[in-house]
């Protein structure tokens, strides 16, 4: 099979959708299939998914790692060969103890594709990577969409269905690597995978990408209250649950639309740094309006700036990452960019908990305010202080960075 030598970003975009609309059909099921179906406790059902992200973390760590040093195709594939088998198993067996088992496997295969495919994202050719992030986060939006859209009505026509579907999308999603992400690796990772070393980052690069590193874990961590207690908030207030499972109707509507514009913008909004810091303001004060909502247009209200938040600062981070990285290790900060993403949503429920439990709701909006300010500021100054200093590895050709690699 002939070899392409870049990966068209229509496809990666493809692969991506894909991705998002099978593992949708599975996660919101989680909870309510393991402790109705199954009959175990919620505590047993937290610790499975705890484990599944654990999985998560290991993978997008290792893989990252490995994408550096070996044939992306062929890691790609085997995500791809690994979520699909472990799906394919869930057919026939989605009893107790398989599916907590088969749903961990699910966990590492998800960790390991994302882990690839912002790895390749990152090693499109320069000039496309941030608008190629952009629409990479679009796409994983619409999967989401259309997957937990679908999902509650297949779940009504049994389980085995449900599996023989996200099995048929991973074949579909096989055929389509196979014929169109086979590409020369050199031209992806930018070195020959048995001459790889590690790469020592400059040091004003290395503070910042850790320091967004960290900010990654603390925004998932307190973005995961959104998902975890706020339901149970609105429902003490009196509110039907389906108002709040419409406010992540609003929040799918809108990431679309703020996606679709800021693709369309491209590079017109010249600072990156600007538009991580504005997202990660709004995220900020969605908590801080949350202290004072009691109507439901206030959760709506809340949800609308949570939602800008998030469309503005997701896509910046990785293409900030990319930035800072020499192409070379392009997988393991990117790989490090879903770790710590993942840590932070695993953490983030059982953190709003003992909040909650030990003072009240308002006071873990108010304290997700404050600390998200506080990340904010930190942000600002290290970005100040390293800034021009720092190697944007984007306007470096290929050969320079190897060059500058192969002389340290």
């Amino acid at each position: 099979m002939a070899r392409k030598q870049v990966i068209a970003t229509p496809w990666l975009i493809a692969g991506q959708f894909m991705n998002n609309i099978g593992m949708s059909f599975i996660w919101p099921l989680t909870t309510i299939y393991m402790h109705n179906v199954l009959g175990k406790s919620l505590t047993e059902t937290g610790i499975v998914l705890l484990l599944n992200s654990v999985a998560n973390v290991l993978a997008s760590t290792l893989g990252g790692r490995i994408f550096d040093r070996s044939n992306p195709y062929y890691l790609l594939l085997m995500g791809i060969v690994l979520n699909g088998s472990a799906n394919f198993m869930l057919i026939f067996l989605h009893s107790w103890p398989w599916y907590p088992i088969l749903l961990v496997v699910t966990g590492f295969a998800a960790g390991w594709l994302n882990t690839m495919f912002n790895a390749l994202a990152a090693s499109v050719p320069r000039d496309k990577v941030r608008r190629t992030f952009t629409l990479m986060y679009l796409a994983a939006n619409l999967g989401v969409v259309f997957g937990t859209m679908f999902v509650g009505i297949v779940y009504s026509m049994g389980m085995r269905l449900l599996f023989s579907m996200t099995t048929g999308l991973f074949v579909i999603f096989l055929v389509i690597a196979l014929f169109e992400y086979n590409v020369d690796s050199s031209n992806v990772t930018g070195v020959d995978p048995r001459q790889a070393s590690d790469i020592q980052l400059p040091k004003a690069n290395f503070r910042m990408v850790w320091t967004f590193f960290i900010s990654l874990f603390i925004i998932w961590l307190l973005y995961e209250q959104w998902v975890s207690n706020l339901s149970v908030y609105m429902t003490n207030l009196g509110m039907p649950l389906r108002n709040y499972s419409f406010l992540w109707t609003i929040n799918a509507g809108l990431l679309v639309l703020i996606q679709s514009i800021l693709s369309l913008l491209g590079d017109r909004i010249k600072n990156l740094y600007y538009q991580f810091f504005f997202g990660m303001l709004f995220v900020g004060l969605s908590f801080l309006s949350l202290v004072s909502a009691h109507d439901y247009a206030h959760f709506i209200f809340a949800m609308v700036l949570l939602t800008i938040g998030e469309a503005t600062w997701s896509p910046a981070m990785p293409t900030l990452v990319s930035q800072l990285s020499p192409i070379a290790a392009k997988g393991r900060y990117q790989g490090l960019v879903q770790a710590f993403s993942a840590l932070g949503r695993s953490l983030g429920p059982l953190f709003g908990g003992v909040i909650i439990d030990n003072w009240s709701y308002k006071a873990l909006f108010l304290l997700a305010f404050v600390v998200l300010l506080i990340v904010l500021a930190i942000n600002m100054g290290v970005v100040h202080a390293n800034r021009r200093a720092a190697t944007n590895y984007m306007k470096l050709d290929l050969k320079t960075d190897n060059v500058s690699r192969e002389t340290k």
